[in-house]
């Protein structure tokens, strides 16, 4: 797990090896334990250079990448490419590991973010192929791949990656299946950047820090980031989850390499698919637990930590520590009791923590260094604090339960297309009574059932007025300039599996939700130089899971059936009887309301928050007044709180400088 950052111009304008220093000092927190440069002369020439942070052995070794001088004082001539490279040593902790990295040819040079799982696999393939290998290394793995079958590797990985590769004549990009690892770039027609945070790219000269008007109007009032290649940036994208990219002489073009389809196959009988799920999992996990280092887990006490933590106490041979957190405040956001009783089942370490809330402040402030980009949800602020726990311990991966509820329908939200599945496949009885449960038990009324089930059955436009009109009211709070300057649009699930959960899910796992949750998942873990891996999101599963029938994942009232089926043998009952959903819940309303107060005052009501030209200021006012005497409009006072703090890390300073965190 690492931190990478690159400049390539086709064209062969310069780039200044300073830029390159500095872009590595931005984001250090993501490999402190390394650092590496290459740069290629407009000549051809090649070099291998060491900075601040490359060790005494790295710097001894004799590899055909190890470097022979230092960036800050070795003489290059005119180069157009420039590598970087910031190590968070996890496999292969010799020099071997050093990056960027060449091919046993010396062609090709890479500078990589993440894991490769089955590079045992793949090593072994390759070497009946005749390839040889110098380290133990992942990295050298997917050179060797690349060697082997080109572009085509990418179908044969099992990971979490984002790259860069030089061949000598173009650079070939790439980012894992699922989005799990990042990759942002710049393009102005001359000069490819690119790095694994956006503060990275800011860092080079002349990047345009303006704030993208779309990614501020679908954060305001849809509570949708991380959706599109758009970022909060004008001059900055995403690579998507599942693109690859090739930058030459004619600039970027980017292709999708993977996506799931719908199975023709007949639907699996309960007992296989509970029996299939069980298999894929602990073979995932099996390989999520490769590692070099210390790994622990994230234990919140859901179904899916729960899960990982007592699947990896069968697979592991050292007892894994879990990490968790909790508040005692109202009951309601401490799932603890359950973490503790699954920690115990499992004879897993529990390590615990209990913010107050006295540290929202500056964490506030570290949170929008970090995240690059606002976060629309207050959970990264217990993720936060559990990232820093861990931080504490020799622990340098964590396993969490990532993507297990947009995989099998873990919200209760998706109870909604579950109803319209039943509806449109004529199973009125098992649609009267999951109506019922939803509508009465659950306490959302008949009307608002109808029609929030029925909603994907009605044309776009009419959904987007109707939100409007009766919805949670966020376009209210828009600046009318603002608001008539917008690029609304409206996106719908693929149809392509036969069922619209089915559909949901796959849109959730591939746009609406897990991005954004992937990357806050990212900064925290990386801000405290943790590397993170999510077990659900081995593309297998993933492909498993999208084709399963809806009725295994909303079965009755039962979320996450086949789920909670596979897991039965493995997790406490309580846990898998579970039918609450909280998720890193936060006291933070309490905390606004009483003695964080003043940040409301600070960052909303005063200052430069109100004469943006986004927020409409009376109405702000009024609904802060309105949250403040209790009405439930937390989250939304967070994002403006989140937004605001953004705008003050990023775009107003005259220059961005790298940050220190607080004491662990």
């Amino acid at each position: 797990m690492c931190g990478i950052a690159g400049y390539y111009s086709p064209s062969g304008r310069p780039c200044d090896p300073a830029e390159l220093l500095r872009v590595s000092r931005m984001i250090r927190h993501r490999g402190p334990d390394d650092e590496g440069f290459f740069l290629q002369e407009i000549s051809g020439r090649r070099h291998f250079l060491a900075g601040t942070d490359t060790t005494t052995e790295v710097r001894q070794s004799r590899l055909a990448w190890s470097p022979h001088g230092d960036l800050r004082e070795t003489r290059v001539g005119p180069s157009a490419l420039g590598l970087v490279h910031r190590r968070l040593s996890i496999i292969d902790l010799s020099p071997g590991g050093h990056e960027p990295m060449s091919s046993s040819d010396g062609r090709l040079v890479i500078t990589f973010n993440g894991e490769i799982y089955n590079y045992i696999e793949l090593r072994e393939e390759l070497k009946s192929l005749g390839h040889a290998f110098h380290t133990g290394s992942d990295v050298e793995v997917l050179l060797e791949a690349y060697l082997e079958w080109g572009t085509d590797c990418l179908s044969r990985l099992n990971g979490m990656w984002s790259f860069a590769l030089w061949d000598g004549e173009k650079l070939f990009c790439s980012r894992d299946r699922l989005g799990i690892k990042p990759l942002y770039h710049h393009w102005d027609g001359e000069r490819f950047l690119f790095c694994s945070e956006p503060k990275g790219i800011l860092a080079f000269e002349g990047v345009d820090r303006t704030p993208d008007e779309r990614a501020l109007y679908y954060f305001l009032a849809r509570d949708w980031t991380d959706f599109d290649e758009f970022t909060f940036f004008t001059s900055i994208r995403s690579l998507l989850p599942g693109h690859a990219m090739v930058v030459d002489r004619n600039g970027p073009r980017t292709w999708r390499y993977w996506e799931v389809t719908a199975d023709t196959a007949p639907a699996p009988a309960e007992a296989h698919a509970v029996e299939e799920l069980q298999r894929l999992f602990r073979d995932s996990i099996r390989l999520h637990l490769r590692s070099d280092v210390p790994v622990g887990t994230c234990l919140s006490g859901g179904l899916d930590s729960s899960a990982v933590v007592a699947v990896s106490a069968l697979e592991s041979v050292r007892s894994l520590t879990a990490f968790s957190v909790g508040y005692s405040e109202g009951g309601k956001f401490d799932e603890r009791r359950y973490a503790r009783e699954v920690a115990a089942a499992a004879g897993a370490p529990l390590r615990e923590t209990e913010p107050d809330g006295s540290d929202l402040p500056r964490t506030l402030e570290a949170l929008a260094f970090h995240q690059d980009e606002p976060a629309a949800g207050m959970g990264v602020y217990s993720q936060w604090h559990v990232m820093r726990l861990a931080a504490r311990e020799p622990v340098k991966v964590l396993l969490d339960g990532q993507g297990g509820d947009e995989l099998f329908a873990g919200y209760h939200r998706y109870y909604w297309t579950a109803l319209l599945d039943l509806f449109r496949a004529g199973r009125m009885a098992e649609w009267a009574s999951l109506l019922k449960y939803v509508a009465v038990d659950l306490g959302h009324g008949w009307a608002r059932t109808l029609v929030r089930s029925f909603a994907p059955a009605l044309p776009p436009a009419l959904l987007v007025a109707g939100q409007r009109r009766f919805g949670q009211g966020k376009d209210r709070v828009l600046a009318p300039d603002f608001e008539r300057r917008r690029r609304d649009f409206v996106t719908e699930p693929p149809r392509r599996f036969g069922s619209l959960l089915n559909d949901q899910l796959y849109y959730d796992i591939t746009l609406r939700f897990l991005p954004s949750l992937l990357r806050y998942e990212d900064r925290n873990s990386m801000a405290w130089s943790i590397e993170a891996r999510v077990p659900f999101l081995d593309h297998r599963l993933v492909e498993f899971a999208c084709r399963l029938p809806f009725d295994l994942k909303i079965h009755g009232r039962s979320t996450k059936y086949v789920a909670r089926k596979a897991f039965e043998p493995w997790v406490p009952a309580s846990v898998s009887a579970r039918r609450d959903k909280m998720g890193y819940e936060t006291p933070t309303d309490a905390w606004l309301r009483g003695p964080q107060r003043g940040l409301i005052e600070e960052l909303l009501l005063t200052g430069p928050c109100l004469e943006r030209g986004y927020l409409h200021p009376a109405e702000t006012h009024a609904q802060v007044e309105r949250f403040l005497k209790g009405a439930p409009l937390g989250l939304q006072v967070w994002r403006w709180l989140h937004l605001e703090m953004w705008f003050r890390t990023f775009v107003d300073p005259a220059r961005l400088e790298p940050r220190s965190l607080p004491e662990r």
